[in-house]
């Protein structure tokens, strides 16, 4: 039995996930860089930057490369569009740049930091791409979705097979399966069933051997839906309106949870304030065990390191 004391930052994380003893919680944040255009060796500078600053639990990295249309489409305008979204090479920029950084942050944090990578959902993807107004049209046309949704989760396959040969330790997958109406990226259950949840389990198996962390994106949410996908921690937004908290979901589920921070505010807090909110984040989630704290979603660029640092340091201190 290794004592509490000499945790590895990645043996605490499997010790949390598997709701092993642990001796704090894993915590970490993200945030977005505009690494877009960018190459990968300096996107892994920012985010390396950011992660030593901190000195997270967790090196979770950023995916800020997007999927770009075919050539020659600006956006999706008829069912014909989706026809032209084939399977992509690793070679494509948006690959390949992220690949680079996920090998120069691995030969930095070394073997013993978790290496989390992000991947949203193909039809999270598409939209990024074409416009997140063009979603209704898109399930207009099933067959046509489907074509281009699946060379999508086929080039995502090939993905997975890469990142693992890095190797990372796992894997936020971010959906927005989970959000309901009448939000106006809200989806039926009918929906979900079409365009998310089929994509989304044939991606979650290719991950096995990885950490999968689901992230149910956005708000007002239905957990419910991704109960019983394949993954070992569930990540949302619990403090937005109309999501479940993290005593709800504590009753729902044996998998770990990861949240407690109020990302959308989380810049304007006082100290205070959020040691206050960790402290609640660990009485709702029944105490350190098989909890992972974090801000819901990304962290806005105007945060502080002090506040950043202040969560972090709440989290180490001794809890019950």
């Amino acid at each position: 039995m290794i004592a509490m004391t000499q945790l590895t930052k990645l043996q605490r994380f499997h010790a949390a996930v598997r709701g092993e003893p642990v001796d704090y919680p894993p915590t970490v944040a993200w945030c977005n860089f505009v690494t877009n255009d960018v190459d990968g060796a300096g996107n892994a500078r920012r985010q390396l930057a950011f992660f030593d600053a901190c000195d997270w639990d967790i090196c979770k990295v950023m995916n800020d490369y997007r999927l770009t249309p075919p050539p020659g489409v600006e956006t999706i305008s008829s069912p014909a569009d989706m026809l032209r979204f084939v399977k992509l090479s690793m070679h494509e920029r948006i690959f390949a740049e992220q690949l680079k950084c996920l090998r120069l942050m691995r030969a930095h944090v070394g073997p013993d930091v978790p290496l989390i990578d992000t991947l949203f959902e193909p039809f999270f993807s598409v939209l990024f791409a074409v416009g997140f107004s063009k979603a209704a049209l898109i399930r207009s046309h099933p067959q046509e979705a489907a074509a281009m949704l699946g060379a999508l989760t086929d080039t995502f396959v090939d993905y997975i097979a890469e990142i693992k040969k890095i190797p990372v330790d796992g894997v936020l997958y971010a959906t927005n399966a989970c959000i309901l109406p009448p939000s106006s990226r809200g989806i039926s259950d009918e929906a979900f069933r079409a365009f998310h949840e089929p994509y989304d389990r044939r991606l979650l198996n290719a991950m096995q051997g990885l950490t999968r962390i689901v992230h149910a994106h956005g708000n007002p949410l239905d957990l419910k839906r991704v109960l019983d996908y394949p993954c070992e921690v569930l990540s949302w937004s619990d403090r937005l309106a109309g999501n479940p908290s993290i005593a709800d979901v504590r009753t729902m589920t044996g998998k770990c949870l990861m949240g407690g921070l109020d990302e959308s505010k989380l810049h304007e807090r006082a100290l205070p304030e959020i040691r206050a909110e960790v402290a609640d984040a660990l009485t709702q989630a029944g105490g350190v065990r098989n909890f992972i704290l974090a801000p819901g979603c990304n962290v806005a660029p105007g945060i502080t390191l002090r506040g950043l640092r202040t969560f972090r340091d709440a989290a180490r201190e001794p809890h019950s």
